[in-house]
């Protein structure tokens, strides 16, 4: 025996090798495709956690509005508006000219009441927020309708109860008043 078989060994001795295992990037294999197949699985699991996710928070979005009555109004068939979408429905009404009879509303000592002392451009009954309150939305500014709809511009926005303007609240005006505040709107 030579002293190069001796730091051999017996197993080299034998003839019988120990497989080796391949590496990547200094992994073993086995690890490598382990990763693999748990990142797969991880990777299905989230997409599927996702869908279901935007699927269920599509279906509660239209809980609050009666689908009969069209998006965005109430089973009376008002507008609902919220601070959220305040600015839009501004903006649709400046764009559209709407203007609805105030059947029994009277905006004028409303706007007194409440002190505003622009004039009322456009105004729209509403149902305000998610307690349903049945209000007036008055929009108001320094401008007339048709340069606010050429320019745009800031615009004041105020939200009423019915009972603005009938002196129900003459000791503190400011209970009929549910929102009020300035909406950026942009030219047609």
């Amino acid at each position: 025996m030579t002293p190069r078989d001796v730091r051999r060994g017996p197993a080299r001795r034998a003839g019988t090798r120990r497989p080796r295992i391949r590496s990547v990037l200094g992994i073993p294999l086995p690890m490598m495709i382990l990763a693999l197949i748990i990142a797969a699985l991880l990777g299905v699991q989230l997409a599927t956690a996702l869908e279901q996710s935007t699927t269920s928070a599509s279906h509660m979005t239209g809980a609050s509005v009666d689908s009969g009555s069209g998006t965005g109004k109430n089973s009376a068939g008002l507008t609902v508006v919220t601070e959220a979408s305040l600015g839009t429905e501004v903006q649709r009404l400046v764009d559209t000219g709407t203007i609805q009879p105030m059947t029994s509303f009277d905006a004028a000592q409303c706007q007194q009441e409440q002190g505003i002392t622009e004039s009322i451009l456009i105004m729209e009954e509403v149902s305000w927020g998610g307690e349903d309150t049945t209000g007036w939305l008055l929009v108001h500014g320094p401008v007339d309708r048709e340069t606010l709809r050429a320019n745009g511009g800031i615009i004041s926005a105020t939200v009423v109860l019915p009972t603005c303007g009938t002196g129900a609240h003459d000791e503190d005006p400011g209970q009929d008043r549910l929102w009020a505040g300035h909406v950026m709107i942009g030219p047609l």
